[in-house]
């Protein structure tokens, strides 16, 4: 391959991975991400906790997210990690599986379902083992890894899925900011001194 198709492909990428997000803007059921907004808000009000779950990439894409929540004076914490909160029937969990049948995803959405708490999830797939265990699912078009081998893209694998999603939480915590009233400072005060 050469430099210019190098370069050629690198562009296209970027604009398909904009151009994904650009369909999620237009086509998420916003009653589904107010309603999660909703749910997040009333998880602070009551000073309970979010916590977040995707396994692989969707994990890191949660991560974001946890952390995000953090800077927004949120308690959360993402499952799995060395300290983990115990979740109560007061609490809300937010899953991001692009396929929604991820088995540690699954077994955790189940728990939490038995524990009686809230869930949220992301999801290319509503009506996924997950989606079906979920309060609300924000339905996230993209190619996810149970169709990765067949649907074609210049973004790797699980990239559009990953990236919008992404999008999504970020969005949501632009909301956020505003309804609680966060200003940049704020979050600048929280953000980490020792890195």
């Amino acid at each position: 391959m050469t430099s210019e198709n190098n370069q050629e492909r690198f562009y296209n990428t970027m604009l398909e991975l904009a151009s994904q997000i650009k369909i999620n803007a237009e086509t998420i059921k916003s009653r589904n991400v107010l309603n999660t907004i909703d749910s997040i808000l009333q998880i602070y009000n009551n000073k309970n906790r979010i916590f977040i779950y995707g396994a692989g990439r969707s994990g890191f894409i949660g991560r974001c997210f946890a952390q995000r929540l953090m800077h927004l004076g949120i308690k959360s914490c993402f499952i799995s990690d060395a300290v983990t909160y115990q979740y109560t029937s007061k609490d809300l969990l937010i899953i991001v599986s692009g396929s929604g049948e991820t088995t540690s995803t699954v077994a955790i959405s189940k728990k939490a379902k038995e524990i009686g708490g809230k869930i949220v999830s992301l999801s290319n797939n509503p009506k996924s083992t997950i989606g079906r265990l979920s309060d609300y699912v924000i339905e996230i078009k993209g190619k996810s890894k149970d169709v990765a081998l067949t649907h074609k893209t210049l973004a790797p694998y699980t990239s559009l899925f990953d990236i919008s999603a992404l999008a999504v939480l970020d969005s949501i915590g632009s909301i956020l900011m505003v309804k609680l009233n966060i200003t940049e400072e704020d979050i600048d005060k929280r953000h980490a001194s020792v890195e």
